[in-house]
Formats: structure tokens, C-alpha cells, sequence
């Protein structure tokens, strides 16, 4: 698989993207690729705006919070009186402005990307994330980010590294991205989570640093810096978009204007135009499944 990605990657008019930072790295990882754009979702269609009127602080996303964690950040606010509630608990089935009401987000993920955190980003809601040392601490006694790696997803355990070797043009200096039992290692691939790679989402190093943070943090000043980023990121990826289709198109004329043949078989197309060998068995798989 990783040498039919190069090869579709070798082609001038081609171009491997990721959607994250962090799946962009771990692609360069395993393959060596030099280059892998970030491409992020943009998510403009909530529709609903940072505007504040119920005093509960949303915890997210909607699924997978770590119900230890949140216990203690329950107790920990209402100490404070600071009343965090499950996105979910309040709202089985929730309009977009409606989380828009909430005066900020603490996040504590199931996975380094995560659809709803751009839309919270969108809608210029004030987030906290725990720090990455943090996190990487919660990983290992927790498992809170139980979507981080195949194995966790599939089989339901953490594995200590990767079938696949590192690539050697990759920077030999990086840990296995599938080490679930180094916090180093942990610790340095999340660094490249959404929430880390976005500015103006704040981080915290303990509960009580949160409930600290959440007591004095201006909170429409932290929106309103979302919001200006929100515009800068949407005029960057027009222009991203316009250059790939560029770099895809130009020069080729329309189908409808100049036929072009096609093999309608996938498995023979892949073949004839990237030598790449499609029906393989995936190394690490487990299901072995013979075409």
C-alpha cells in the first residue's frame, strides 16, 4: 500500500494530502513522501455564531468523554461554581446555535482529529485542551484518546509500535507513532493534534488550572481571535484549492470536449498507470482476507 502512495505520488499532476496535521506526518512517516499538504475541513455550514447566554460550560465532544475525567471536572467546577456538563447530557440532538449559546468548550478527546472540533472552531467557541504532557499522562492511565490508533479502534488494546518500519527518509530522531506505553513518544506525536496545531485554543496542566483559567479568561476576546483566524484560514484554503486544481487541470481539456479512454476496471487502471499491485494483503491487517 505505502509503495502504490508513492508511486500515485510520483505522478506531476498528483497530489497526496491529509486532512490533519497529525495523519500528515504519519503518512511521511511510513512512506517518506516530503511533502503532505494539510488540507483542513472548513465546516462553514453550522451557521451559528459565538453568542453566550446559558451559563453551562459544554464538555466535548459528543462522544467518547472519559467519564473518570469528567467526574472530576464536575466536582472540581462545582467548587467553583462552574457547572460543566457532557455535550450530550444536555443536548441528545442539538442545533448548532445551540452549543453557540455556551460560554466555551473543554475538550477531552477520543482522538487527535475530530469533526465537531472544527465546528466548534467555526462557530469561534472558546476551547481549552489539556496540555500535551497532560494528555499524554491522561493516554496512559486513561486510554482517553481510544481512536489515536488502529489497534485501539480494532482490537481494543494498545500495542507498543508499528508492524511497518519507519521510512528511513524520515527523521530518525521520531518515535513510533503506535507506541501506546511511551509517554515521550505519545507526547511528541500529539503534539500535531488539531487542537494544538490551531491557534487560540487555550491548554491547561491540570483541572485546577482549567477552573483557574476559565475564572479570568475574557472570553469574547478569545472569540473574537478565533473569528479573525476563521477568515484568514478560509482565504488560505480558496487559494490552496485554486492551486491544486491547477496543478490537477490545467491544460487538459474537458472530457466532453476531448474523449478520453478509460479502463473501467479499477484494480487494471491502478496497474496500467502506476504499475501498483492493489489486491495485496495489508501487513499488520488481521483479517487476511484473500481477493
Amino acid at each position: 500500500w505505502n509503495e502504490n502512495l508513492k508511486a500515485i505520488a510520483r505522478h506531476p499532476r498528483n497530489l497526496v494530502a491529509a486532512n490533519n496535521r497529525y495523519d500528515a506526518e504519519y503518512i511521511k512517516y511510513f512512506t517518506g513522501l516530503p511533502e503532505v499538504p494539510v488540507l483542513p475541513n472548513y465546516c462553514g455550514y453550522t451557521g451559528a455564531t459565538y453568542s453566550p447566554s446559558r451559563p453551562e460550560i459544554l464538555v466535548g465532544p459528543g462522544r467518547g468523554v472519559n467519564a473518570q475525567l469528567y467526574a472530576t471536572l464536575r466536582a472540581a467546577g462545582a467548587r467553583q461554581d462552574l457547572d460543566f456538563r457532557r455535550i450530550r447530557d444536555l443536548y441528545p440532538h442539538f442545533e448548532y446555535s445551540q452549543l453557540a449559546s455556551h460560554p466555551a468548550v473543554v475538550l477531552i478527546p477520543y482522538q487527535v482529529s475530530i469533526m465537531s472540533i472544527f465546528e466548534y472552531y467555526r462557530m469561534a467557541l472558546p476551547m481549552w485542551a489539556p496540555s500535551p504532557d497532560l494528555l499524554a499522562a491522561w493516554q496512559l492511565k486513561y486510554r482517553v484518546l481510544a481512536e489515536r490508533t488502529w489497534d485501539l479502534v480494532r482490537k481494543k488494546r494498545p500495542t507498543r509500535g508499528s508492524p511497518l518500519p519507519r521510512d528511513p527518509a524520515y527523521d530518525a530522531g521520531a518515535p513510533d507513532p503506535n507506541d501506546e506505553f511511551d509517554r515521550a513518544a505519545i507526547k511528541y506525536w500529539i503534539k500535531y493534534a488539531d487542537f494544538y496545531e490551531w491557534p487560540h485554543i487555550q491548554t491547561f496542566d491540570s483541572i485546577q488550572d482549567l477552573v483557574a483559567q476559565l475564572k479570568s479568561a475574557d472570553l469574547p476576546a478569545i472569540s473574537a481571535r478565533v473569528a479573525a483566524h476563521n477568515e484568514k484560514m478560509k482565504r488560505d484554503l480558496l487559494d490552496d484549492w485554486r492551486r491544486i486544481f491547477r496543478k490537477l487541470f490545467h491544460g487538459i481539456p474537458p472530457a466532453a470536449q476531448t474523449r478520453r479512454p478509460q479502463l473501467l476496471d479499477y484494480d487494471a487502471a491502478m496497474a496500467a498507470q502506476y504499475n501498483a499491485r492493489v489486491h495485496q494483503q495489508c501487513v499488520g491487517d488481521d483479517h487476511h482476507l484473500t481477493p
